[in-house]
């Protein structure tokens, strides 16, 4: 039997290998019309729109020029625009267009069907269990 920090180096090479090939899997799944950080702010934008950049960086822990960056992206791809506030003219939204909508839920539910096959394999009480050892973890 492996021991204790055998195990964890082991872990750590399951890891890395798992989150590689899902970044590769959802590149195929987007099929290049979109990256990771765009689809999360389309998502988040689908979920409440408009949102502010500030907001946007604060949600996902980055800082505001990313978020900048990737609304440029958006909006170049006609999935945002950016509009001033109604309340503030200070202030700039960032909504979420119909174009963007329709990618957002047509990608979303690609990703829904790839993490259905990949855990198919999974009973429901092997999946609960997986989640309560994960949740164990503090990654802070």
């Amino acid at each position: 039997m492996p021991d204790r920090l055998e195990m964890i180096l082991e872990l750590e090479q399951s890891f890395r290998h798992m989150f590689r090939q899902m970044r590769k899997d959802m590149a195929d799944i987007w099929e290049e019309q979109i990256n990771g950080a765009e689809f999360n702010v389309l998502k988040s934008l689908q979920d409440k729109s408009p949102q502010i950049v500030t907001a946007l960086a604060q949600e996902f822990d980055c800082s505001v020029s990313h978020i900048t960056h990737v609304a440029d992206h958006l909006e170049k791809k006609n999935l945002a625009y950016r509009k001033r506030s109604q309340l503030d003219k200070r202030v700039v939204e960032l909504h979420i267009s119909k174009q963007g909508q329709d990618v957002i839920e047509k990608l979303a539910r690609r990703k829904t069907e790839y993490y259905r096959e990949k855990f198919e394999h999974l009973a429901t009480d092997e999946i609960e269990t997986l989640l309560t050892l994960l949740n164990k973890i503090d990654w802070s």
